[in-house]
């Protein structure tokens, strides 16, 4: 099946953000056309432009299937803001936590809160996707929850996160500070993660990785949802901000429904801009296969979005996939597109990969 999907960058400086279309032949003239997230504003009115003009041909008001919200996180939501009140859109899938009031208010620790105070608290804390609801309720679109198992448009499926590891990981968050949950000894409150800034560079050898194993993302990156396309002749997989424990239910889960990603996947969305607390040797050997020999020619691709002249994705992280056979384009300060099968041409120059470095950031 014949299919385009286009990693957005805008050509000025930013922070990192993701934004992703995609579309894809249903038959000689017509298209299922979907949204991944939308990044910052700047990056949902890049896409809106871009969608006008390569997937809509002119039309005033294009028809999308499907938007996909992977997570609350600014970097991924406010775009999507612009992509709802200028195309007609058929439905949102978001997870909200104040969907969930019965079941999280079982966890309530402080006798003040009712359900109400609850869900109001909740909506505050997660701004972004409470104005995103907002404007979907405004425009009349649906929105539908995305757990483990869901299909969209026959072709994507979801893996990850299934309802209870996300009401889980919402107990987890500091978002819910009024939740009993293992917070307090959970491995993400047990480990301060800080903005790092890297100055030290280490020599890194083709067969070792420098990248540690049990590291860890805030549990709100976690909730990311990682969705699997299969357009019969090649597969993709996106994953927004997910982290090791994301990515090991999303592992699982397509392994249990005989959808090996290590298998069938030819595409990836490398994680969280390519930071290096969102991937593991161990994942990515999963997900990715083996390391191959040295010289060895990258059978599989991976693109990561990142803002222009930040420092993501992270050398380590390129390694680690260049390493497992899988070639690393960044989408930063222009969009890549990459297409399968029978597309329209765009005469668009070829993108430059971002080349395996023996020099890699020191964790110290």
């Amino acid at each position: 099946m014949a299919y385009e999907i286009d990693f957005i960058g805008i050509d000025k400086e930013s922070k990192d953000a993701t934004a992703i279309c995609m579309r894809w032949k249903v038959s000689k003239e017509n298209y299922i056309v979907g949204v991944f997230d939308g990044g910052l504003t700047d990056y949902g009115e890049a896409m809106k432009k871009h969608m006008d003009q390569y997937y809509f041909d002119g039309i005033e008001r294009g028809h999308i299937n499907f938007v996909i919200c992977s997570h609350p996180h600014q970097d991924h939501v406010p775009g999507l803001k612009t992509i709802l009140e200028n195309f007609d859109v058929d439905a949102l899938y978001m997870n909200r936590p104040w969907e969930h009031i019965e079941e999280l208010f079982e966890r309530v620790k402080d006798g003040r809160i009712t359900k109400k105070s609850l869900e109001e608290r909740l909506k505050n804390r997660y701004t972004y996707i409470a104005d995103l609801e907002l404007v979907a309720n405004e425009q009349g679109i649906p929105i539908y929850d995305a757990f483990e198992g869901d299909i969209i448009e026959e072709k994507l499926t979801i893996l990850s996160p299934n309802k209870e590891f996300y009401l889980d990981l919402l107990a987890e968050s500091d978002k819910t500070p009024v939740m009993e949950s293992a917070a307090q000894d959970s491995i993400f409150h047990s480990v301060k993660i800080l903005a790092e800034k890297v100055i030290n560079f280490i020599k890194e050898a083709w067969d070792k990785d420098s990248l540690r194993e049990n590291v860890v993302t805030e549990p709100d990156n976690e909730t990311s949802t990682v969705v699997l396309g299969e357009m019969e002749d090649e597969s993709f997989l996106l994953s927004g901000d997910v982290g090791i424990r994301g990515l090991r239910h999303a592992i699982d889960y397509a392994d249990d429904v005989d959808k090996s990603l290590q298998t069938n996947v030819k595409l990836y969305e490398i994680p969280h801009h390519g930071g290096r607390h969102n991937v593991s040797p161990s994942i990515l050997n999963d997900l990715l296969g083996e390391i191959v020999e040295k010289g060895t020619s990258p059978s599989k691709t991976a693109i990561v979005c990142t803002g222009k002249g930040t420092n993501h994705p992270k050398q380590m992280v390129v390694n680690a996939f260049w390493r497992r056979g899988v070639k690393v384009y960044n989408a930063s300060g222009y969009t890549i597109r990459h297409h399968c099968g029978d597309m329209p041409s765009r005469n668009w120059s070829s993108s430059v990969p971002v080349e395996f470095n023996e020099q890699v950031e020191d964790w110290n």
